[in-house]
């Protein structure tokens, strides 16, 4: 296949754009006379003709062989029919070339048959706005570039979405943790890209691999061949001996993957700096630090198979579930909770790294699902914006948070959550809601349908693969 620059912008555009996918054949749905069709048959490796007429293929081929391009094959028939032959004669992805034919308005069965998210569309003289119910079946997040030819009129290019590979590297937690469950990123990262279905993915634990003496390398975490687009998500384990090391990942770049890596509890320390620098987008959940390199501070992606409103009954006035053991203000807020007679408040002790101690996640969920409201308690040496925040809001309790000044970059105090300054304003304003279930319903209801339309896990990661440039958007571009 040539790959220079034709006369007709439109068509030099496709046969860009089939180059960049390996394609070297065009499919052509009739017997045209324009020559710039004809150019782009000179182009490419093999041409492909469909016309209902027998006469007019067999003068198309004469033309194409005084232009000395002689590897051409004709289908004639019905276009059921005749599409039905080519597919059986060439199997691989093509250039479909799609050319308005006053004998035969059928353009829109002509797309029928073009094989589902397979090869480059042109639609010549034919408005893309026409037939845009036919090439969403053929590709639903396909991508459009509109495109001026040489006399002025418009045409369209109209590529399938490019196939996209994440792989995962990741803690498991096994071995040195032996009474930790699972990771808690295999539901926040892997399952939660899992439900948004926009990418296959694979995982590899890096600390399994260490204990066991397993090594990892290029092949297991690479770009796979078979994709256009590769991301590699790692996550390091405070200082664990297992992670990835630097050169691990910069082997990984030059494959051409995109290496994103996912940082979580506080600040990043300063033995991981440079595994910040080599990364393409450093993912911040539990703040808004901006001084790392490529610094991306967002929440953290719930998984909606269990952080949702189930519609139960919500039973439980005020609750707290949670890990008590290792922050005194947890303690002593939460004595005195237990004891407080003025509102009925349910304390869940719970442990994310101790399986004796932790709930199932439907457990974990199903309190804060029949909760009205629940606490959040977030002092630490480090202001974080915790998971819980938009755990609770998910499952549709009414959140009550001490200051934070990350969770009030997210959500308006009092209007879509409670905020409270000491423990006797909490007990206060949790009286007073309870006392008044409308303004409860209208705070509820508020953070609640913030969190779930601009706060969930397919925002999360439409932006994080639009952010490394592997998931454009599905609107018609411009071009020249």
């Amino acid at each position: 296949m040539t790959t220079g620059t034709l006369s007709c912008p439109l068509l030099d555009h496709a046969l860009h754009a089939a180059a960049a996918r390996g394609i070297d054949t065009v499919v052509v749905n009739a017997a045209t006379q324009r020559s710039d069709v004809l150019e782009l048959a000179g182009a490419m490796a093999t041409t492909c003709v469909v016309d209902p007429d027998r006469a007019e293929l067999d003068r198309f081929a004469e033309r194409l062989a005084r232009g000395g391009i002689a590897n051409v094959r004709a289908f004639s028939g019905p276009v059921g029919r005749a599409f039905a032959d080519l597919a059986r004669a060439h199997s691989r992805p093509a250039l479909f070339v799609l050319v308005d034919d006053p004998r035969d308005p059928g353009v829109r069965d002509v797309l029928f048959h073009v094989p589902r998210g397979q090869g480059v569309i042109v639609l010549v003289e034919i408005d893309y706005h026409e037939v845009r119910d036919q090439l969403l079946r053929w590709s639903p997040e396909h991508e459009v570039a509109r495109v001026a030819m040489d006399d002025g009129r418009i045409g369209w290019v109209v590529t399938p979405q490019r196939t996209l590979h994440v792989t995962f590297l990741i803690e498991k937690y096994t071995h040195a943790y032996g009474a930790s469950g699972l990771s808690i990123n295999l539901d926040n990262l892997v399952a939660t890209l899992h439900q948004t279905g926009f990418a296959s993915y694979d995982v590899v634990h890096y600390d399994e691999r260490y204990h066991e003496k397993r090594e990892i390398t290029t092949a297991d975490i690479g770009k796979p061949a078979h994709v256009d687009e590769h991301v590699l998500v790692f996550v390091l384990h405070y200082h664990s001996p297992a992670n990835p090391t630097v050169e691990m990942l910069e082997r990984v770049k030059a494959t051409g993957s995109k290496v994103v890596g996912v940082w979580l509890d506080k600040l990043t320390s300063h033995e991981t700096s440079d595994h910040t620098r080599v990364a393409d987008l450093n993912v911040i959940l539990d703040g808004q630090k901006f001084d790392e390199p490529n610094a991306w501070p967002i929440y953290t992606p719930k998984n909606p198979v269990w952080f949702r409103d189930a519609g139960l009954e919500r039973t439980i006035d005020v609750s707290f579930i949670g890990e008590t053991r290792y922050l005194k203000q947890r303690q002593d807020f939460l004595e005195r909770l237990e004891n407080e007679t003025r509102i009925d408040a349910t304390i869940v002790r719970s442990s994310a790294a101790d399986t004796r101690r932790s709930l199932s996640i439907a457990d974990y969920a199903r309190v804060l699902q029949t909760s009205k409201i629940s606490v959040a308690l977030t002092k630490d040496s480090v202001k974080q914006l915790k998971g819980r925040i938009f755990e609770t809001m998910h499952c549709g309790a009414v959140l009550a948070c001490d200051p934070n000044p990350h969770v009030a970059a997210y959500f308006t105090p009092d209007v879509e959550y409670v905020s409270f300054r000491t423990y006797d304003e909490l007990v206060e304003k949790c009286r007073w809601l309870l006392d008044h279930p409308v303004e409860l319903e209208r705070i509820r209801r508020a953070g609640h349908e913030k969190c779930v339309k601009y706060y969930n896990h397919r925002v999360f990661w439409q932006s994080l693969l639009a952010r490394v440039g592997v998931l454009p958007g599905s609107f018609p571009t411009e071009s020249a």
